[in-house]
């Protein structure tokens, strides 16, 4: 029988069940109190004296503060076809921010306020999962995954890049993106002591939820 779903914050990991189950990182995205009022008062400044200016600080705010964290790594694409040239190459993840919101928030700047408050929240109601796993252990596995992610945030510029199918991989992924771990949040749910059943609950979550720094 399942125990009820448990949270964790980031401090709180080392009180994760040692027990079998599944987990799930979610990242709440943070647009800080100066931040934000510095680009409130900048949008106020600019926005009848230079829109083009004012329209670009708000793209690229939401950029730097929300859209890159959760940016897909290129894919690799290949495009054939009968007696064809063959074509290769790389297919980069945007994010297309409707020129209605860019518009509304120059219009009134104060409304960022109300969108970094529900950002602040969203986690995970509104959240896809960053990566979802299993454990014969969860408190281990889970202090083997803080570990990791505090290595590369010291060293990850001098080590390869690791597989995203590893822990290593999604630690990388962190440090990589810059994502303040004090907003990482995980919540973790314990299975029957088979591990088998963690594995098969793991394997379709995955395939359901399509967490976005790594799939099993």
């Amino acid at each position: 029988m399942t125990d009820s779903i448990k949270k964790h914050l980031w401090a709180d990991i080392v009180n994760a069940p040692a027990l079998p189950g599944v987990y799930a990182w979610y990242y709440s995205p943070e647009i800080t109190d100066y931040d934000l009022e510095q680009t409130i008062s900048r949008l106020k400044e600019y926005r009848n004296v230079n829109r083009l200016a004012a329209e670009t600080l708000v793209r690229e705010t939401l950029d730097n503060r929300v859209f890159r964290h959760f940016r897909e790594d290129p894919y690799k694409a290949v495009i054939e076809g009968p007696l064809k040239p063959n074509y290769t190459g790389t297919l980069e993840h945007t994010f297309q921010i409707s020129s209605g919101l860019v518009q509304r928030i120059v219009d009134d700047p104060d409304r960022l306020r109300t969108i970094r408050n529900v950002l602040d929240i969203s986690a995970p109601m509104f959240a896809s999962p960053l990566y979802i796993g299993m454990a014969t252990n969860l408190q281990t596995r889970l202090a083997t995954h803080k570990s990791l992610i505090e290595r590369y945030r010291r060293v990850h510029r001098q080590e390869p890049e690791s597989s995203r199918s590893t822990d290593a991989g999604f630690a990388w992924q962190i440090a990589k993106r810059k994502i303040p771990p004090d907003r990482l949040i995980v919540f973790t749910c314990t299975t029957e002591t088979d591990g088998n059943t963690a594995v098969d609950i793991e394997n379709i979550l995955n395939r359901v939820y399509y967490p976005i720094l790594g799939r099993n």
